[in-house]
């Protein structure tokens, strides 16, 4: 039996307010298997504090209108079973911090349903105060998307004061592009995957607030989906560092600047590098207490390719306290490579264990007239401290 007690007339009172047009589920003493087309029109799920699962869903429900789910409801999903917000529908899940929202594995094991995938840019998409755990197990779709939570291309989410847990995979897979994520004070913790696997174009999306520790992959996961980031954007300090994945260009582009705030430690896979291109900017600036770390995935030279600049002439391209480590590999002759002059400034950084030079200047010769370098520390790199076409 659930420890609190509901006051029945005020919660109908509530529920009215929300829709006439909603459905009531009608509390019966008995956990309610909802049938699979359930969700095909508007429905508001209630609590009933007579039984520890108030619903089980036993397929892979479509959710095609809006749905309400009230604090201190309990969903039980069975095996390989989950929830798809389709484009026409919605899904609403605010409990609160007494009566948080539990959506479980009728198993209670670790994958033993899919979560929920969601299509829909719905701005009424949100979950908060609620646990999500034992999710995570069979691939959502074709293209194999796997995790807690996964938002589609254009999807919205907003998913705060949450507990992610006990996920066979990621706890939140957003690798598509345009979608809307909002985090906040949430807890990713003892999923098999990352806490969070996204496209680059999310990096300021990770919040401050919430905690991703203790993860089957203990680093936040970043891929990509093809674009370029060509907006000002910031990489967010968190609790984790990043890890973004082997042969991922992360690609700043149209005068777009990537500011990374101070304490971002991001390790690099192979072949993977930051592109800096017609006049955007890097602008990573860290602190003597909370330095700015490019690493690579494995401590050997050359592990990834590195920092490439052209064709920028923005100011705001600068390195302050900053490690940039194993990089230099690939088809890069350096770990910062410079084309046709870029502007960059470099301070008060070290550049270590390259797989070729430091510094690389290409397309020009004579020397990049833009580069300002001062108490700069070179060390173990395979090549000089600068080189040049």
């Amino acid at each position: 039996m659930k420890t609190y007690i509901k006051n029945s007339g005020i919660l109908a009172m509530c529920i009215a307010t929300l829709s006439s047009c909603q459905q009531e589920e009608p509390l019966t003493g008995t956990t309610v298997t909802l049938d699979c087309d359930y969700f095909q029109q508007d429905r508001v799920l209630v609590d009933d504090p007579d039984v520890s699962i108030d619903y089980l869903i036993t397929c892979n429900m479509s959710v095609d209108a809006d749905i309400t789910v009230m604090p201190g409801v309990t969903i039980a999903f069975a095996t390989d079973a989950g929830i798809v917000v389709q484009e026409t529908g919605s899904f609403k899940a605010e409990g609160t911090a007494a009566q948080p929202i539990t959506f479980t594995g009728q198993d209670g094991v670790k994958g033993s349903w899919r979560g929920v995938i969601v299509y829909s840019n719905d701005p009424k998409n949100s979950f908060d105060h609620c646990v999500v755990e034992h999710a995570g197990g069979i691939a959502h779709n074709s293209n194999g998307d796997r995790g807690a939570f996964i938002v589609w291309a254009e999807g919205r989410l907003s998913l705060t004061n949450s507990t992610v847990t006990l996920s066979a995979s990621h706890g939140l897979n957003a690798t598509y592009r345009d979608a809307w994520l909002e985090l906040g004070g949430n807890s990713f913790t003892q999923n098999d995957g990352a806490p969070l696997y996204m496209d680059y174009d999310y990096v300021d999306v990770p919040s401050s607030t919430d905690s991703y520790t203790g993860n089957g992959n203990p680093r936040i996961l970043v891929g990509s989906n093809g674009q370029t980031i060509e907006t000002n954007k910031a990489w967010k300090k968190v609790n984790v560092d990043y890890e973004v994945e082997a042969g991922v260009t992360i690609t700043v582009s149209e005068g777009g600047i990537l500011t990374v705030e101070p304490g971002v430690n991001a390790y690099f896979g192979a072949g993977s590098q930051l592109k800096i291109i017609d006049e955007a900017a890097l602008s990573a600036i860290g602190t003597t207490s909370q330095p700015i770390g490019f690493y690579g995935s494995v401590e050997v030279n050359g592990a990834w390719a590195g920092i490439e600049i052209r064709h920028t002439s923005n100011v705001q391209n600068a390195l302050d306290n900053v490690t940039v480590a194993y990089a230099g590999g690939g088809d890069l002759d350096g770990a910062i490579y410079m084309w046709a002059d870029p502007t960059i400034s470099v301070t008060n950084s070290q550049i270590s264990n390259s797989g070729s030079c430091a510094f690389y200047d290409g397309g020009t010769g004579g020397g990049n007239p833009n580069l300002s370098v001062n108490n700069v520390t070179f060390s173990n790199n395979s090549g000089a401290d600068y080189c040049e076409d």
